[in-house]
């Protein structure tokens, strides 16, 4: 396996990615900085809230990166047509994914160490104890094995990336469930000798791990004490068993990731089983004259639109968003409280569909590049411009069912109950469907790696308009020596910036196209 493990370590080396993501993730700690800072200060004795904001930070971002960077180590070898030559070698299905699962954990375990400086913060501060770190590594390490056990288990079974990438996705989901139903039960002996009620045992447990056992500073509750009262020793045994299980668990994804590798690794022609399932789940038989007529006028008014909406797949994830956000709605209006709280549900459907525009627009751009058709597009008689206006119509008719039935829900909700903060988050996400798919065609165009794609579109396109108008706001008041009070939230500033990037990003889309500028998907014979 080593020299797999070596190539594998190479590959990454020569890849400036690597060294990109240790850049954004230690810029996200000291973002996080920045924003305690703002509102809470550095006194004294303020550097365990500030490590538990720092601690949670760290692990959203393991469970984000980590799947992502891990679910295409496989399936682009199947893809690249090179997992053959390595079953040429003495290699089993086993020792294949031991060396990817070796060197995708090392490239996790960097963007620890590289956070290493950043946590010393909180110590310098005062205020953290050995017990709190411990719990952290603890944490952290079990959240590593899970996610990386995820990304291995969704390569295996892939073979084109974006399926590879949403499975990743949705398994990490799932063993973060798992994750915290296991940590809860490892926690609640102790729980019971602490002589805690039925209830908040149930709730201890329960957010045990959704919240790094109470680090996180935004969540607040009798459970949350509670775990910060318990004893140091018996709560670390705990974690240190869920950390063994995690291996564990590790262990037993890389064995099962490895025979399937085994089985798959040939092409061969799809099996009775495949069949069936795409004929009974994949193919229309509900007004397929009526589908064919108006791909056809799709096709006729925008072919490059067209391209992402011809597949069962590419239809999926329009109507499937607009039935998730019908049943949704349908659900909760039956609830007598929903008004009490309708602000942060609309707020979390709104970010989760904004991600999902991000995603897609990052992805279109990779997917011709990685086919070829990228090349004949540019010497077709279509101009930049067509394809540019072709794409970014196909992207907006994509979402557009979902987008504007959440628009007008919300809208209508806010003007019932005159709320003028949803008002400008309305506005916010309007703005966002609109410059989200500019930004993210033109990082899809300059990355040749869809995370960094995805990351950049995400960052340019929602992260930095929110973040620049209140540090201004913050540097002008700092130094005017007035008061201030700080929001992180969507608002008009914020909306303008986006269009601003947009605007930014379109113009130099259109100057790679036109220049050739951008790197070309390197295929393997």
């Amino acid at each position: 396996m080593l020299p797999v493990i070596e190539r594998e370590l190479r590959a990454s080396a020569r890849h400036p990615f690597t060294y990109y993501l240790r850049t954004l993730v230690v810029a996200a700690l000291l973002l996080a900085c920045f924003i305690f800072g703002m509102e809470h200060g550095f006194a004294s004795n303020r550097g365990g809230a500030l490590f538990r904001s720092l601690h949670s930070t760290l692990f959203l971002a393991i469970w984000v990166l980590v799947p992502l960077l891990t679910a295409d180590c496989i399936s682009r070898e199947r893809r690249e047509g090179t997992l053959g030559l390595l079953f040429l070698t003495q290699l089993k299905g086993n020792g294949i994914v031991v060396a990817k699962g070796l060197a995708h954990g090392l490239r996790a375990l960097t963007l620890w160490v590289a956070v290493l400086p950043v946590l010393t913060i909180p110590f310098l501060m005062g205020g953290v104890g050995w017990n709190e770190a411990a719990l952290s590594v603890l944490a952290n390490f079990s959240s590593i094995c899970w996610a990386l056990a995820a990304g291995l288990l969704a390569s295996a079974w892939s073979k084109n990336w974006s399926r590879a990438l949403l499975a990743a996705v949705l398994l990490a989901f799932c063993f973060l469930l798992v994750s915290a139903t296991v940590t809860g039960v490892a926690c609640l002996p102790l729980f019971n000798r602490m002589g805690m009620g039925l209830a908040t045992r149930f709730s201890s447990s329960l957010f045990a791990m959704l919240t790094v056992l109470g680090f996180s500073a935004n969540w607040r509750g009798a459970w949350s004490v509670s775990l910060r009262l318990a004893p140091s020793s018996p709560l670390l045994w705990a974690m240190g068993m869920v950390a063994l299980l995690s291996l564990l668990v590790l262990v037993g994804a890389i064995a099962i990731a490895g025979l399937k590798t085994q089985r798959v690794w040939r092409d061969e022609p799809p099996s009775q089983r495949q069949l069936w399932w795409h004929a009974t789940f994949c193919t229309p038989v509900l007004w397929v004259a009526f589908l064919r007529r108006w791909m056809r006028w799709k096709l006729e008014r925008n072919p490059i639109g067209w391209l992402g909406q011809r597949s069962w797949s590419g239809r999926l994830v329009t109507w499937g968003w607009f039935a998730v956000i019908v049943s949704l709605y349908s659900a909760v209006l039956t609830d007598r409280d929903f008004f009490q709280s309708y602000s942060g549900m609309q707020r979390g459907i709104a970010w989760l569909l904004a991600i999902t525009v991000g995603m897609s627009a990052a992805g279109s751009f990779q997917r011709e590049r990685e086919t070829g058709l990228l090349e004949l597009l540019l010497v077709s008689p279509l101009g930049e411009t067509a394809i540019i206006s072709g794409r970014l119509r196909g992207l907006w008719g994509q979402f557009l069912p979902a987008v504007a039935l959440l628009l007008v829900i919300w809208g209508y909700f806010t003007r019932l109950l005159n709320n003028s903060a949803d008002g400008e988050a309305i506005l916010f996400h309007a703005v966002t469907f609109l410059t989200l798919p500019v930004i993210g065609l033109y990082f899809s165009l300059r990355c040749r790696n869809f995370i960094s794609a995805f990351l950049s579109t995400l960052a340019v396109g929602l992260f930095a308009p929110m973040a620049i108008p209140d540090l201004l706001s913050f540097l002008w008041r700092l130094y005017s020596d007035a008061n201030y009070s700080p929001q992180m939230g969507a608002s008009l500033p914020a909306a303008l910036c986006e269009i601003f990037f947009a605007a930014v990003c379109l113009h130099r889309l259109h100057r790679r196209l036109t220049r050739r500028a951008f790197v070309m998907e390197e295929r393997r014979s």
